[in-house]
């Protein structure tokens, strides 16, 4: 096992309370006030304002739950804008590729910078001044000789008067303060069976016997170890990795008991699901579609049904049809549903050579292309419902509830932010 030894700096960008910070940029009101952001069809918190958490409201918990103090303490409670959030997260990244070339988006609210620089927290501060006044939205940068010591930085950043941390490879002193269950990779399992060996902190960890770890548990926690000493291990993807699955779905706004109204639904999860294998340059080649009532009603029903496409694909009309031949063998009438939702699998780079001269392919692909390249282009420059498949449907009265959604600022010219003068 090779290993690089520290030549540059990790920084790792985290947006702060992402969800509410994008909807505090463009509302005002919302600044300074307890805001919670919820998930879809308006069930638990997923983002919480520093006022919220003040007055202890805690992190997935339903709505229905903490009525109570929302009503008591007033606060602000929003559905999710993922459209929104998805804008603005690109727009964060955009700017951070001002500073470095060499940038890996973590998730939607985080990034990885790798950037030779003499005096890294000066830097720091300059992304964070940047990146707020670029788009408003707060950030919290941690500073490490490799990416588990920043991504331990970036929670210590969080804490800090001014939003920037750097730890290097020596810094015993806060490496001693860490449990070992709050370091980046170490889950639950992994911790408890390190406290049964007598490691409770990222120190202990650090100091570990290489031989000890790597026979006890993983050559993985064993480059976690050496990535805690400053010794890098963990490969910089500035190309996102091809996902294995991709996956689809949400719960209806109200129970659904039509067969029409499953096939729109699964139509419209299908296309968004097809455009996110678009977008990354694959085809699948299995559709795995689930179907399933609420689990607190007492006549629970879950089923599911996988089919194989006759070649890889990422048309949407075709995938949409074996989408509904599936769900047609699980649903069962009489029953109220709750939720539909489809899986791609064995997904595929949509360039890979066919491996046999006689495999079977799809003498259409051309056209096909065509058609996509058409309807992702006008969604692109127009909305993603400027356009869609007769079978998603129009009305579309089964979707999530979303009653107190915010405007698509960034991204709908009829809901762009208006001033009065």
């Amino acid at each position: 096992m090779s290993f690089t030894r520290h030549k540059h700096w990790y920084f790792l960008i985290d947006c702060n309370q992402f969800f509410v910070s994008c909807e505090q940029a463009f509302n005002p009101k919302l600044m300074k006030a307890p805001t919670v952001v919820l998930s879809n069809n308006d069930g638990c918190v997923v983002s919480r304002s520093q006022e919220a958490k003040n007055i202890g409201i805690p992190m997935g918990a339903p709505l229905f739950q903490i009525l109570d103090l929302v009503k008591r303490h007033n606060v602000n409670t929003l559905s999710s804008n993922f459209e929104l959030y998805g804008d603005m997260s690109l727009r964060v990244m955009q700017t951070l590729s001002l500073f470095s070339p060499d940038i890996e988006e973590y998730s939607i609210d985080e990034a990885f910078l790798k950037i030779t620089e003499d005096d890294p927290i000066i830097l720091a501060k300059q992304i964070k001044n940047t990146v707020h006044k670029h788009t408003g939205i707060p950030v919290s940068v941690g500073i490490g000789q490799t990416k588990t010591l920043a991504k331990v930085a970036s929670d210590i950043a969080k804490k800090e008067k001014d939003g920037v941390f750097l730890l290097s490879g020596d810094a015993d002193i806060e490496l001693k303060k860490i449990p070992v269950i709050d370091i980046w990779g170490v889950g639950k399992n992994i911790a408890a069976g390190l406290k049964s060996y007598q490691i409770y902190t990222a120190f202990d960890l650090k100091n570990a016997d290489d031989s000890y770890i790597r026979q006890k548990f993983s050559v993985v926690l064993l480059r976690t170890a050496l990535e805690l000493r400053g010794i890098e291990c963990l490969s910089f993807d500035e190309i996102p990795k091809s996902k294995k699955s991709i996956t689809c779905s949400k719960s209806f706004g109200r129970p659904v008991t039509e067969i029409k109204e499953l096939d729109e639904a699964l139509s419209s999860y299908t296309s968004r699901a097809t455009g996110r294998l678009r977008k990354d340059g694959s085809v699948a080649k299995v559709v795995h579609v689930f179907l399933t009532t609420s689990r607190f009603k007492e006549d629970f029903y879950y089923n599911y049904q996988i089919l194989t496409l006759p070649f890889p694909s990422d048309y949407t009309p075709d995938i949409i049809r074996c989408a509904k031949n599936a769900l047609r063998k699980i649903f069962i009438e009489g029953y109220s549903y709750k939720k539909v939702g489809i899986t791609l699998l064995d997904i595929s780079p949509k360039h890979t050579p066919q491996s046999d001269f006689f495999d079977n392919v799809d003498k259409d692909t051309g056209k096909k292309n065509k058609v996509m390249m058409v309807i992702d282009s006008i969604k692109d420059k127009m909305g993603k419902n400027s356009i869609y498949f007769a079978s998603e449907g129009i009305q579309k009265d089964w979707e999530a509830k979303k009653e107190l959604c915010s405007p698509k600022y960034t991204t709908r010219w009829d809901e762009l932010l208006k001033i009065k003068i």
